[in-house]
């Protein structure tokens, strides 16, 4: 891998001509698909050779954060480069607001061509949920996609009306189907495609084709999963990396479609997810915690005509960040009030300052409501009284098992975070705890 001189010294050596070219924009998110589930992360159950490659001809970024590791508000955040609360999507099932100024808006203006596939979960409820051609779609021209639904076999899904179109099959593969004619259809355009998969999210049904890929007790298990708990985490994990590996082979097809149509060049390929998932580490299933298995997000950035291949960057970044930079990339105006930064001039070779922390939250509305804050490798999280429940640093302890939340030789580092964190919620209206909002009736 290519440390971070070598990489902003070859985007920075490009022509002015090649760098002022307007490039095509993929942008795959895999629902519930947590940091840790890619062999450039380190894992060595996962067979993903699409995400290798990724890796390998673009840059892994493996410290990006989710603004909030449920469904809807991250969709928001990415959509929108706010916090979710800022957005009224503290929560599923809620309709983003549509004064809210989105990505494809934005694309749209300077000449691209927009296409939106997959589950889209910003339209309140309904499942799996028409969405009508107009302002609800945020900018997205073409539209093969529906509101909610985990049925990834035999589903359904809408165009331009109300009439559900049935497909057989693995639902990311006709999805992947899709998009590649929309990339064909618009080859000679700048395009943003999103392609927004279902799985690994629950249901865990793969496919014949990887239900038997992994074996469970082959399986290697993270050091926080507790004991006791190891033969069901391995059978889970087994079906979860099944669904990987099922959409990671439309990967390799996308891939290898731009290489066709020799579109790969200038195509943004960049590859993450909505949230991740704890399949059993800490003894918790699901998502919307602020563990680094829920919390934290897969981040894999394609560019080849501007982004040296084979680079690791340590930045911080949230999923409020993708909106902007895609945005920087592309030549498009970032729309005021944002909270995300524009990273494209860090990536490529221009001065700036690098992201000093990332800032989360969870369980809005809820019992269990919370704030995170990661400065450096130090994380803090605090719940809804603003008192200090989890304190780590991530890089003497990356399973977090070691809490110093309540640790008196951890008081000045509480409230450095805690300062920072207040820093935070003045910058972008965060109240806490979070006021209910009116549903959409």
């Amino acid at each position: 891998m290519l440390d971070r001189r070598h990489f902003l010294t070859f985007a920075g050596a490009l022509p002015l001509a090649a760098q002022a070219r307007k490039p095509n924009v993929i942008y795959i998110l895999g629902e519930q698909w947590r940091a840790q589930a890619m062999p450039c992360a380190g894992d060595l159950n996962i067979v993903a050779p699409g995400l290798v490659r990724l890796a390998k001809e673009g840059v892994y970024f493996p410290r990006c954060y989710a603004a909030s590791p449920v469904c809807g508000p991250s969709r928001a955040a990415v959509q929108t480069g706010k916090l979710p609360h800022a957005v009224k999507m503290p929560e599923n099932e809620m309709q983003l607001p549509l004064e809210e100024v989105c990505l494809a808006q934005q694309l749209a203006k300077v000449g691209y061509k927009t296409g939106y596939i997959g589950k889209w979960h910003l339209d309140g409820p309904e499942r799996p949920g028409f969405v009508p051609p107009g302002p609800r779609r945020r900018g997205y021209q073409f539209w093969a996609a529906f509101n909610n639904g985990y049925s990834y076999f035999d589903s359904v899904y809408y165009a331009d009306s109300p009439e559900p179109i049935h497909k057989d099959g693995f639902e990311p593969d006709y999805q992947t189907n899709l998009g590649m004619e929309f990339i064909e259809r618009n080859k000679a355009n700048p395009f943003l495609l999103f392609l927004a998969y279902g799985p690994p999210h629950h249901p865990r049904t793969p496919p014949k084709r990887t239900t038997n890929l992994y074996k469970p007790a082959s399986i290697a298990l993270r050091e926080n999963v507790p004991p006791g708990s190891e033969t069901a985490v391995r059978a889970d994990l087994a079906n979860y990396y099944a669904q990987c590996t099922a959409v990671d082979e439309n990967i390799v097809r996308l891939l290898n479609k731009l290489d066709q149509l020799k579109l790969a060049q200038d195509t943004i390929v960049i590859f993450s997810a909505d949230h991740g998932e704890m399949v059993g580490s800490h003894g918790i299933e699901g998502k919307n915690e602020p563990f680094e298995e829920s919390a934290g997000l897969p981040l894999l950035i394609r560019y080849p005509l501007r982004v040296k291949a084979g680079t690791v960057e340590d930045l911080l970044v949230s999923n409020v960040d993708h909106m902007p930079t895609i945005l920087g990339f592309c030549g498009a105006e970032i729309p005021p009030g944002v909270h995300g930064r524009d990273l494209s001039g860090l990536m490529l070779g221009r001065e700036g300052d690098r992201p000093e922390s990332v800032y989360c939250e969870g369980k809005l509305n809820e019992d269990g409501e919370w704030r995170m804050l990661v400065r450096g490798l130090d994380k803090m999280v605090v719940g809804r009284d603003m008192k200090v429940t989890h304190l780590f640093n991530l890089g003497q302890d990356p399973f977090e098992l070691s809490n110093h939340a309540e640790s008196n030789a951890h008081s000045r580092l509480r409230d450095e975070l805690a300062a920072r964190m207040k820093r935070w919620m003045l910058r972008t209206g965060d109240r806490v705890p979070y006021p209910s909002p009116k549903r959409r009736a």
